[in-house]
């Protein structure tokens, strides 16, 4: 029988807006305007349609508050569990820089961390390994459909990079492109095996994204 996973990147902050570089210790503020908000309410009125059996987060702000709008617009008996497998990856010294100064001073290793490739030259800057990164989540969400019931969905809100990682690892896909802020993908289990059903879809909110990337995707 089925299991299924929603995942949803966090909603736009500060930082999203100004280009900054967010990772596993950077964590500004979610944007409070009434097109987030509509947006918001967009995203819960579609995952309502999934009667989603539990909501978890990031411990990061960002993903959390994310999660708890959600659960309050969807169910308020649905209850956010955090779970540190599900943290973005640390960007190290490059966090809360702008895309532009990585471009600029950094060429070579922007390059190699928008291609999510590891580097000692990246771990020089205390950036988390890539392949350390996508294990960690991939077992968090492996543990989470192991507790889950048959015909089950979950929803899962964390952060771009570790998201892309993860489910490029769980479903064999390393083509995976960026996600767009609260974009939903999508995975099914099937006899052991993950399959993509959705990905980085946007067109439920009230303002779609088109094209979006993470910032440290060129």
């Amino acid at each position: 029988m089925d299991k299924r996973i929603i995942f949803v990147r966090h909603g736009k902050t500060q930082w999203n807006v100004t280009g900054r570089l967010q990772g596993a210790h950077g964590d500004s503020p979610l944007i409070d305007t009434p097109e987030v908000q509509a947006d918001l309410k967009a995203l819960a009125a579609y995952l309502k349609l999934a009667n989603l059996s539990a909501v978890y987060s990031s411990p990061l702000n960002r993903a959390y508050a994310t999660a708890k709008l959600l659960s309050k617009n969807i169910c308020t008996q649905l209850q956010v569990v955090t779970d540190p497998g599900l943290l973005e990856v640390s960007f190290g010294s490059f966090e809360g820089l702008k895309k532009e100064t990585l471009l600029n001073d950094y060429p070579t290793e922007f390059a190699l961390l928008s291609s999510r490739i590891d580097d000692p030259r990246l771990q020089q800057l205390g950036i988390e390994s890539f392949s350390d990164a996508q294990t960690r989540f991939c077992k968090t969400i492996n543990k989470l459909a192991k507790a889950m019931d048959d015909n089950q969905t979950i929803l899962v809100v964390s952060h771009g990079a570790i998201s892309q990682l993860g489910i490029q690892g769980l479903t064999n896909n390393r083509y995976l492109g960026g996600l767009s802020n609260l974009s939903l993908s999508q995975i099914v289990e099937k006899n052991g095996h993950f399959i993509i059903e959705k990905y980085n879809e946007t067109a439920f909110l009230t303002h779609p994204v088109i094209q979006q990337k993470n910032t440290s995707i060129k």
